[in-house]
């Protein structure tokens, strides 16, 4: 199996095209009261895009489910006016996964390609070790900071990453040969770690024939202690 892995734009989603080349969108994952939220847009900067919106391109509805003491739980995916609501968790989830996965086509002169784009999303309540779930998946190795990356439940080496604050505060790094990486979280919050790749081996998703897939996965987690961060953006959700 071949693959590459680079820091593409969302953009290079079909999806996305409809955004334009400047975005950097993916699916991220919120804790809030007895419910998650599944967010799509850019971390960072607090944009979570809405229905009427970029919400309503994803068909189907991504799928969800809780993961804790007493097993997998699929939610309740219910979309809302700036994100999906996955509901159903029960009492002892540790980590929620939720992912979307279709097939588009892009005509260039008289080829055309089929691309599997695969969005993914994990919350953590905490940094116990976890093993990998989906295609591609970021998860803690049992201490704050310490994180590893893995593609088709392989460790995934030299793989670019970005951690992202919640107020915008952001570093880039690379996993080692293990396929791990370290880094300082000195702000108490809520962090995304993003990680993008490209796998060139032909398949089918369904009926569906494809030439290449792309994935974009994140990871979320709150830190409870540190300093205190600046504020975090006002949310912004774009008429589209």
């Amino acid at each position: 199996m071949r693959f590459v892995i680079a820091a593409f734009l969302w953009a290079a989603f079909s999806l996305m095209a409809l955004v334009g080349t400047a975005s950097a969108h993916a699916l991220w994952i919120e804790p809030e009261g007895e419910t998650y939220q599944l967010y799509f847009g850019e971390f960072g900067d607090n944009l979570r895009e809405g229905s009427p919106g970029l919400l309503d391109r994803f068909e189907p509805l991504p799928g969800a489910k809780a993961l804790g003491g007493s097993g997998d739980t699929a939610l309740k995916v219910e979309k809302k006016a700036t994100s999906f609501q996955l509901g159903g968790a029960p009492a002892g989830t540790g980590s929620v996964v939720a992912e979307q996965a279709r097939v588009t086509e892009r005509k260039q002169g008289d080829k055309i390609t089929r691309t599997l784009g695969r969005l993914s999303a994990r919350y953590v309540d905490d940094f116990a070790e976890r093993k990998p779930l989906i295609a591609l998946d970021i998860v803690p190795t049992g201490k704050p900071g310490a994180f590893k990356v893995f593609y088709d439940g392989k460790p995934l080496p030299k793989a670019k990453v970005e951690v992202v604050a919640d107020f915008g505060w952001a570093r880039e790094l690379k996993t080692d040969d293990s396929g791990a990486f370290d880094v300082d979280l000195p702000w108490k919050g809520t962090y995304m770690v993003e990680v993008t790749a490209m796998d060139s081996t032909p398949g089918t998703h369904g009926n569906e024939a494809y030439d290449s897939m792309r994935f974009v996965t994140t990871l979320t987690f709150k830190v409870p202690k540190g300093l205190e961060a600046p504020p975090r953006p006002a949310i912004v959700t774009p008429k589209r």
